[in-house]
């Protein structure tokens, strides 16, 4: 494999990551729940409602890093339901097993909703990773393209910044939906590299 798109927190010291896309995190809930009314959330509400998560097998190093954010905003997390993709996780929440964190811009069901988080700043990050030595010559320029046409919010390296008390939001999302086509990608990429 020459390279592949993945879910953020990697580290390996033979592979490059490169970030291409940052998405804010929101809490996505049944429409008929008295939470949705409200135009964003607080993590306070999270507490006893955040009941679904995606299988912590499925990427160990992100659930992790999202339990610590959780964490840090006072919210304690003792029982959830696993889910090992969006459909089930959707299922779960509209079968009233609670609410769940997905990204912002996520196409969800007509009986479910989404709701920002206030005050935090919380993204789910995706990345093209690939061998730092051993890579055609056609991966950075693919990467490139990625970062042209998908880098919301990926402005500065995020393991550097320093803490600070105010919180910044996400720049927003122009559409709700990306589909990443790596042929059409390809074709377009010049001939002569």
């Amino acid at each position: 494999m020459d390279a592949a798109i993945i879910t953020l927190p990697l580290n390996h010291p033979e592979l490059r990551v490169e970030e291409i896309r940052r998405d804010r995190l929101v809490a996505c809930l049944r429409r008929d729940n008295p939470l949705a009314r409200k135009a964003a959330l607080k993590a306070k509400d999270l507490q006893n409602n955040l009941t679904v998560m995606y299988h912590p097998q499925r990427h160990p190093e992100a659930h992790e890093r999202l339990l610590e954010r959780l964490d840090n905003a006072g919210v304690k997390i003792e029982e959830y339901s696993r889910a090992s993709n969006p459909s089930e996780m959707q299922t779960l929440i509209k079968e009233g097993y609670g609410f769940a964190m997905v990204r912002e811009g996520s196409i969800v069901d007509n009986e479910l909703t989404t709701r920002p988080i206030a005050d935090v700043d919380w993204t789910m990050d995706t990345a093209v990773i690939y061998h730092k030595e051993r890579h055609p010559k056609t991966v950075p320029v693919l990467v490139r393209n990625f970062k042209r046409q998908f880098n919301f919010g990926v402005k500065e390296n995020r393991s550097d910044r320093a803490p600070t008390s105010r919180r910044r939001t996400p720049e927003p999302i122009s559409n709700s939906h990306v589909q990443l086509d790596l042929l059409s990608e390809a074709r377009e990429m010049p001939r002569d590299f």
